[in-house]
């Protein structure tokens, strides 16, 4: 009796899970005509981390912002040929995107949690793809993947684990430093915790800069600043971003993030991270909605006890751009809202700004569950 009931608890799990794989590959295959649109910065700079510039591939080439954990990884798919190498690259990083939905799923309150799992799935997928396969950004995959790690460690009260996990994350991706206020959800050993992520980060970073001072110029990249994002809507204005630009996104995203740690609001840690992040950005790229959209799937999923998860939904609906093959005839060959898009940067811009305002106010806001830690019965409130 206990088996054949075991039996059709599970039947749901695998027909859903199949449904979101399914999902998951026939996005990939509609993305996959143009696809891998910044590969080559991982393919280039792992080349030159390796046989070119070596340490000093950040003072040499600051447009690479890129943290060397991701450029490591890219290296060792250097000995399979380009086009190989680009299509296991893109083929994993879509898979990681639901597997890191359901490696949250023990944290999620018992009540409805397969419904709201599948529905926060089904979102997260189509943005997932655009970062792994559509752009194929190799460094925001890793620090996200190292940030649900770290997320499952502080539960699981492991402190090493989550601060080696987000010493990880920072090692591929600066603004990741947002991420290392999920410490404050460990009970205890939270100083063990940040050490180590400390440590890590150091270990990453410091070769670099003692090699090559120069490094530093890696915060003022030749990045150009576009109308369309939050910085210019901001009052950000020349060619490029501001020399301030990236220190001061390394700076307010963790002061955020911390101040949503210190709230309690823990499931909103890598939301508010990201969007002061994007609020702050010079670019509006698309990709960025890839992580935003996980980002928020975990506040859904962990910080309330929505069936629908809103949030994960009007992130999608607002961080989503519309994609043209002839992009230099855009505004020729684009009718309806596609148009009004691409012909008015400036009120993208505002929109996506009041997206990033919004996650903020919705993280303070919004009563949080409590913690259910590992081994602690979870009532479902």
């Amino acid at each position: 009796m206990k088996r054949a009931a075991a039996h059709r608890d599970v039947r749901p799990v695998v027909a859903t899970s199949t449904i979101v794989a399914a999902w998951a590959a026939w996005r990939a295959y509609l993305t996959w005509p143009v696809s891998g649109l910044s590969w080559h910065f991982f393919a280039d700079g792992s080349k030159l981390l390796l046989h070119g510039s070596g340490l000093n591939i950040y003072a040499e080439h600051p447009e690479l912002q890129i943290g060397p954990l991701s450029l490591a990884v890219a290296a060792l798919l250097r000995p399979l040929s380009a086009s190989v190498a680009q299509t296991v690259a893109l083929v994993a990083m879509t898979i990681a995107g639901p597997l890191l939905v359901a490696a949250i799923t023990p944290l999620v309150a018992p009540a409805r949690r397969h419904l709201r799992m599948f529905l926060a799935a089904m979102l997260v997928v189509p943005a997932w793809t655009v970062l792994s396969v559509r752009f194929g950004h190799l460094d925001d995959v890793i620090a996200m993947i190292c940030a649900i790690v770290a997320l499952r460690a502080v539960v699981a009260d492991r402190p090493v684990l989550a601060g080696a996990a987000l010493a990880a994350a920072v090692a591929a991706k600066p603004w990741a430093l947002g991420f290392l206020p999920l410490l404050l959800v460990l009970p205890r050993g939270r100083l063990r915790a940040a050490v180590i992520a400390a440590a890590g980060t150091l270990a990453a970073w410091a070769p670099f800069v003692l090699f090559n001072v120069r490094t530093f110029n890696a915060l003022h990249p030749p990045v150009n600043l576009t109308p369309a994002s939050g910085l210019h809507t901001l009052g950000a204005r020349g060619d490029t971003v501001p020399a301030w630009g990236r220190t001061t996104q390394l700076v307010l995203a963790p002061a955020a993030a911390l101040g949503a740690g210190l709230m309690k609001r823990w499931p909103g840690v890598l939301l508010v991270c990201l969007a002061v992040r994007l609020a702050l950005d010079p670019q509006d790229n698309g990709y960025y909605i890839g992580s935003a959209a996980l980002a928020a799937a975990v506040f859904d999923l962990l910080g309330t006890g929505w069936t629908i998860p809103w949030t994960t939904l009007s992130t999608v609906v607002v961080l989503w751009q519309p994609f043209v093959h002839d992009f230099a005839h855009r505004l020729q060959t684009t009718t309806g809202i596609t148009h009004w898009w691409f012909a008015h940067p400036g009120g993208v811009g505002a929109l996506h700004l009041a997206w990033s305002l919004a996650m903020v106010v919705i993280v303070a806001i919004v009563p949080v569950r409590e913690l259910a830690r590992a081994g602690q019965p979870d009532d479902g409130c």
